[in-house]
């Protein structure tokens, strides 16, 4: 023992509880230190194994403190220390050293009986706490105890909501990459050691914990007691972490674990810190418990939830205990807490969300990766390995062509509009209270519920900071690479590698990687017709169901029971395809909620399949009818509008707009007219290559199944572009660019066979089958190229652009609510109109303005004004709240004559872009009318309370607003019942005596379809999400589908290296022959601790 050494007293506690798998390692370890402890105190707490035997047979039976199975850790090591075993003398050395030797230091030893500490673990932390006096507790570094390679724990901290943090990566391997001596928040209690005088100032642990987070607690009052925690990576640890992991009962209690962990989690926040943070913590506490309840109930964990909540209550119901804690802890913590701030953890959520999700993209590499890509010799690093796979690349050179085509759109100032796009202004609050609002000041009026796209942009724009003009701008100008990554993930269905045996086996020629063959199919789907002019025309409907169709068909394809999995058995198949119907009515939901037409191109499709093929099972007629059935439902009560008004199914989200339709050749070509289309000749090598498909025999289910969509979807474009429909005051013909949608996706179905099956001709030795190949390949390739090429170089020049905030000017918005008429002179000599409020429309309006008394009576005044009729100009619009008129393009349109020849019209600007008039008489939307007077009332946009001057007579108070049921209207606080006045608003008869007038909208029924509308959302979402034991069961064949990978590139790469020395033939010969080497066993899934994944994964 070194001389250093010999100063410190150590007392060694080694608790024990149902570890008899662990504990004789654990002893040996312990008893064959290099610098042996003085004392040694066991501790068995009521195990039902054959633990205390063991125990006895190596320190004797009288030696073991033995307690009740309810014992928690800190309460067993706090009686263990007041045994005498704990305070026996220790016999000085032989040489007691010079006078000038330190007095002893005493030491506690904290041990589990599943850690195992290396042979010089305690000497390397004696020798850590020699070199500052200060050091009052020191932990191990903690390595795995079935692999000890891997670490466990290098110190402990925890982030703001609680969740422990050791920053290490899941499975990282020990490199010596966190050597060296550093402070740190806390260590674990297994290998800690403590001072012995520490120990007993403070209390040791916290006996109230039981277990779970008491290490934790003692380290920060450690801290608030001026001693410092560090960390000593020489000393080493082997823990198998049984409690946490869940590989044995934990007696203490009979709570579910994860419980007692996240209570002791909140409580060791709001004890240690000051008042102020702890009030912060507590709020950011309930809130992040509440959140990962929901998203445990909607993950379909609902036993995990429940503790969760549980943990919290337990917090909130006993501030009794939180006061003491408090109380105990008030010496140093408000000087603490600034040191302690910096042990926090920052962004755990984010960090271990992208871990997540890199490990999923990683494992999904792997498992559709080509086995002759595999093969290569050379192993880039991972960055250079993503950037080179095909599929981000594909997306990569999307993203860059977009960018190039877009460059006018990206560079300029302002929000994108024009064509069909409403400009997205304001925030995410904005889109939601317009989506739950009941009723909407737009236009004349109208209780009309917001369309549901409304709802999606405001998540959307919730999640994007806010800001809905960077979601319609996400959807709509990246609608081209979001559709390239869908379409990549849905080819991974469709491309698989063909099986290299008989023929195909003996071809000495390089195949075309199966990942190439996705990439082109991506790019060529990103790049449809009806895609770029999607974008040209402002149509985010259209670019939104382009980019969710192939995830679409992706859940469809499962829901028939593709691709069949040779691992998972029927239940399990059957449980994948009832979620797949679950995520296909959400995804065809929201493609109805942008373009209803989506519904109805699904539901004729499916009746077709249905009468062409086979007729699926009683599962299958269920799960068919909730993918087609729940779309519908979920957007009540908004379905019911289209079904009252079916011309609605041929419309979609935004302005419907005149263009130039398309006429049937370019139909054909999946032109659907437009501005933003390619010319005729891009995609004519796409169309060549699907009718060569016509005669490939090996892809035959898959060619027909294309030719079958393409030709339904060319048959709804026809029938919908002859179709004229009439949306608000806007008629125009139906833009068929969804059904084209259908149709191209349709044809590259198709087409996608034979450019497989001319791959596999290019890797034969037949000189003609592989000219034939190469064609095939060479036309193939000119669809994405040119439409590309054309994209690019034409740019998105149509109507979509960018535009000014104000369309109204300044002083004409800010004239206390009065409403702006905006004329427009059509070419047909038709006058279109629409009514303004606020300086600009808003996106989602045009939905809303329900045609009805108000509207009719608004047109026919429109109608008389433009003919010139002087009794149109006047009282008629005044009465609708009307007080200005408004012309975009004075000096181009007609009607700019006629309003300047309006008696009753004052003419106030007109420049380039506008010209504005404003009506004689005043208006607002509240008046109040008494004979031919006119006085405008203050009001708000929904809203509204006055105070109504006394008069002669009975007057009338109007509400420029369609009358109906809705209104509730109060004078000097009694109700006063409403009448329709000028046949079409609300009207109020008011006594001379006048009074305090209160005006309310009821929106009850509005909320209430809105609360069961999110309800059947979170359910469907439910219901669509794996559960926890289905995520352990696609993890298990996962594993094994690695372990057969791993045979099949030994297979592989054995060919080759023979291949250099041998004939093609007998090399792959074989190949094939040889058995298979051995290969390491697939490491089983990480197990991990209640803190490091979802307290709900423990049960």
């Amino acid at each position: 023992m070194a001389p250093t050494l010999d100063r410190h007293n150590v007392t060694a506690v080694l608790v024990a509880h149902d570890g008899v798998r662990w504990l004789p390692e654990t002893l040996k370890a312990l008893l064959t230190q290099a610098r042996p402890v003085q004392r040694l105190v066991t501790v068995d707490t009521g195990s039902l194994d054959r633990g205390p035997a063991v125990l006895a047979e190596v320190v004797g039976e009288a030696a073991i403190l033995t307690l009740p199975r309810t014992t928690g850790y800190g309460e067993a090591v706090a009686e263990a220390l007041r045994q005498d075993a704990a305070s026996a003398p220790v016999p000085l050395p032989d040489d007691p050293g010079p006078p000038s030797t330190p007095a002893r230091t005493e030491w506690i030893w904290l041990l589990h009986d599943d850690c195992a500490p290396a042979h010089d673990a305690l000497a390397q932390l004696l020798r850590t706490a020699d070199t500052d006096p200060n050091v009052a507790v020191l932990g191990p570094k903690v390595r795995d105890w079935d692999d000890r390679r891997v670490l466990r724990e290098v110190g402990v901290t925890v982030d703001a909501a609680g969740r422990r943090e050791t920053g290490l990566d899941r499975r990282e391997f020990d490199q010596g990459q966190h050597d060296g001596v550093r402070d740190v928040l806390a260590v674990g209690s297994a290998g800690m050691l403590v001072r012995r005088d520490v120990w007993d100032r403070l209390g040791g642990f916290d006996v109230e914990y039981g277990i779970f987070r008491d290490d934790l607690d003692f380290c920060w009052r450690v801290h608030a007691a001026g001693y410092r925690v560090v960390t000593a990576t020489d000393a080493v640890v082997h823990h198998a972490e049984a409690a946490r992991r869940g590989r044995r009962e934990i007696g203490m209690t009979a709570e579910h674990p994860a419980r007692r962990d996240r209570r002791n989690a909140i409580h060791t926040l709001l004890a240690n810190q000051p008042f102020p943070a702890m009030l912060r913590a507590l709020a950011r506490n309930v809130w992040a418990s509440l959140v990962h309840a929901l998203y445990l109930v909607v993950t379909k964990r609902p036993v995990a939830a429940r503790e969760e909540v549980r943990a919290l209550g337990d917090v909130l119901r006993a501030p009794g205990r939180l006061r003491r804690a408090r109380a105990a802890r008030a010496d140093g913590r408000t000087r603490v807490h600034r040191s302690a701030r910096r042990f926090l953890a920052r962004w755990v959520v984010l960090r271990r969300t992208v871990e997540a999700v890199s490990e999923y993209l990683a494992d999904h590499e792997r498992e559709r990766a080509d086995p002759d890509e595999e093969a290569g010799a050379a192993e880039p690093g991972p960055v250079r390995r993503f950037l080179a796979r095909p599929g981000v690349m594909i997306v990569m050179l999307l993203a860059a062509a977009a960018i190039a085509a877009e460059r006018g759109l990206l560079g300029a100032t302002g929000r994108l509009g024009g064509g069909a796009l409403v400009p997205a202004w304001g925030g995410a609050s904005d889109l939601w209270a317009q989506y739950l609002s009941g009723w909407h000041p737009v236009g004349l009026g109208s209780d009309a519920g917001s369309p549901p796209y409304i709802g999606v942009l405001a998540v959307l724009s919730t999640v994007l900071f806010g800001k809905p003009w960077l979601a319609v701008s996400v959807l709509l100008l990246g609608s081209v690479p979001l559709a390239g990554v869908t379409a990549y993930r849905a080819s991974r269905l469709l491309i698989v590698a063909a099986p290299r045996t008989g023929r195909r086996a003996r071809t000495g020629g390089r195949r075309v990687p199966v990942s190439a063959v996705r990439a082109w199919f991506a790019a060529v789907y990103a790049l449809l017709p009806a895609a770029t002019g999607a974008i040209a025309g402002g149509r985010l409907g259209t670019a939104v169901v382009h980019v969710l169709l192939p995830l679409i068909a992706v859940h469809v394809a499962r829901v028939y029971g593709f691709p069949r999995s040779e691992a998972a058995d029927a239940r399990t198949r059957r449980k994948r395809a009832g979620r797949s119907a679950w995520a296909v009515a959400l995804l065809l939901a929201v493609a109805m909620a942008f373009v209803p037409l989506t519904w109805l191109i699904g539901l004729f499709a499916a009746a077709m399949a249905w009468v062409l093929f086979d007729r699926p099972g009683r599962r299958g007629r269920r799960n068919l009818a909730i993918a087609l059935g729940v779309p519908p439902l979920l957007m009540l009560p908004w379905t019911a509008g289209l079904l009252l008004n079916p011309s609605r199914f041929l419309t979609e989200a935004g302005l419907h707009r005149r263009f130039e339709p398309a006429a049937a050749a370019d139909l054909l070509a999946l032109d659907p007219g437009g501005p933003g289309t390619p010319a005729w000749w891009a995609p004519a090598g796409l169309l060549a290559v699907a009718v060569c498909a016509l005669a490939v025999r090996s892809r035959r289910n898959a060619v027909l199944a294309g030719w079958l969509l393409a030709i339904f979807g060319l048959l709804v474009a026809v029938l919908t572009s002859a179709a004229t429909v009439t949306k608000g005051a806007d008629e125009a013909p139906v833009w068929p660019g969804v059904a084209l949608i259908f149709a191209g996706a349709g044809v590259l179905l198709a087409a996608t066979a034979a450019v497989q099956r001319a791959t596999e001709a290019l890797a034969g030795d037949h000189p003609i089958y592989k000219g034939g190949g190469a064609a095939v390949v060479l036309a193939a390739l000119t669809a994405p190229v040119l439409a590309a090429g054309s994209w690019v170089a034409g740019g998105v020049d149509g109507p979509l652009t960018k535009v000014d905030p104000d369309t109204v000017p300044a002083f004409v918005h800010g004239s206390g609510g009065a409403r702006t008429l905006v004329l427009n002179s059509e070419p047909t000599g038709r006058v279109s109109y629409t009514i303004l409020r606020d300086a600009r429309p808003r996106i989602g309006e045009s939905e809303v303005m329900d045609g009805g008394e108000a509207h009719d009576r608004l047109g026919d005044i429109v109608a008389g004004l433009a003919a010139g009729r002087e009794d149109d100009a006047g009282p008629p619009l005044t009465r609708m709240g009307v007080q200005y008129l408004l012309v975009p393009h004075p000096r181009t349109d007609p009607i700019t004559d006629v309003l300047d020849a309006a008696p009753e019209l004052t003419r106030l600007s007109r420049t380039d872009t506008f010209a504005v008039w404003r009506l004689h008489s005043p208006s607002a939307r509240v008046m109040l009318l008494q004979g031919s007077a006119v006085t405008p009332m203050p009001a708000g946009r929904i809203d509204a309370r006055m105070q109504i001057p006394p008069g002669t007579g009975t007057r009338t108070l109007l509400l420029a607003e369609p009358a109906d049921g809705g209104w509730q209207a109060t004078l000097n606080g009694r109700e006063v019942k409403g009448r329709t006045v000028d046949g079409w608003a609300q009207g109020y008869d008011i006594p001379s005596a006048g009074g305090e007038f209160q005006l309310a909208r009821s929106m009850t029924m509005r909320h209430t379809w809105l609360v069961i509308q999110g309800i059947a959302v979170l359910v469907a979402a439910a219901l669509a999400l794996p559960g926890a034991k289905d995520v352990q069961v696609l993890a298990g064949e996962r594993e094994r589908r690695r372990g057969k990978r791993s045979r099949r590139r030994g297979i592989h790469s054995r060919a080759r290296q023979e291949s250099r020395h041998e004939p093609p033939q007998e090399a792959a010969q074989k190949a094939v022959q040889e058995p298979p080497q051995e290969t390491a066993p697939p490491v089983p899934p990480e197990e991990t601790t209640p803190e490091e994944r979802s307290p709900e994964e423990v049960s």
